[in-house]
């Protein structure tokens, strides 16, 4: 069917008509256009949502914690003052121990890749492509972007893009592309994950 045609289609349903329950059986071109509109929602959710908040909290904590050393090592001679310096800084670093869980180090890609397989085959998806890129640091974090594209039904696939957003670990998905190629719909998505650099390694640095 061409794209001039799919549209014409399209303009002749009946809207009123259409049920969400038999989404399966809806025209394979609005399967495919309510399947975009639900990647790229929660896309920007994810990102908006989990990304920004998390990244700017880390960035204060660790902000807050280099402040409240200094003021340790200022006033290490101040006794009075110890008990509730040393206090305050646990209680930075359990924060940023909190904070580090949702940014696995570099050991847990392996892990990413496994979790959006699974999350592909409990779908009964056919996996085309899964392919960790290169790592790009940006300062604050290491940034390790997945190649995936998958395909399926719409409900699967709409399944798939909220279970890889609900991944327990901090994960954005980026560069969604929608297509219909032999009767059938492909998802094509950049999934990120985020990672920070160790303690150890930045003590060995």
């Amino acid at each position: 069917m061409s794209r001039m045609s799919a549209w014409q289609h399209l303009r002749q349903l009946e809207w009123r008509e259409l049920d969400v329950r038999d989404a399966d059986r809806w025209p394979l071109g609005l399967q495919g256009l309510c399947c975009a509109l639900l990647a790229v929602v929660v896309c920007a959710a994810s990102y908006v949502i989990l990304a920004l908040p998390t990244l700017k909290a880390l960035d204060e904590a660790k902000r807050e914690e280099a402040g409240l050393l200094e003021a340790y090592r200022h006033d290490a001679a101040r006794a009075a003052h110890l008990p509730d310096l040393r206090e305050q800084v646990a209680a930075l670093e359990q924060r940023l121990l909190e904070l580090e869980f949702a940014f696995p180090e570099m050991a847990g890609r392996a892990s990413l890749i496994d979790d959006i397989g699974a999350a592909a085959l409990e779908r009964q998806l056919t996996i085309e492509t899964l392919r960790l890129g290169s790592a790009v640091e940006t300062g604050l974090v290491v940034v390790h972007p997945v190649s995936v594209r998958v395909t399926g039904s719409f409900n699967r696939l709409g399944g798939f893009v909220a279970d890889v957003a609900n991944i327990p670990r901090l994960v954005t998905l980026h560069d969604v592309r929608l297509a219909v190629e032999e009767g059938r719909l492909h998802l094509s998505v950049q999934a990120r994950a985020y990672s920070v650099e160790s303690s150890s390694a930045k003590e060995d640095g």
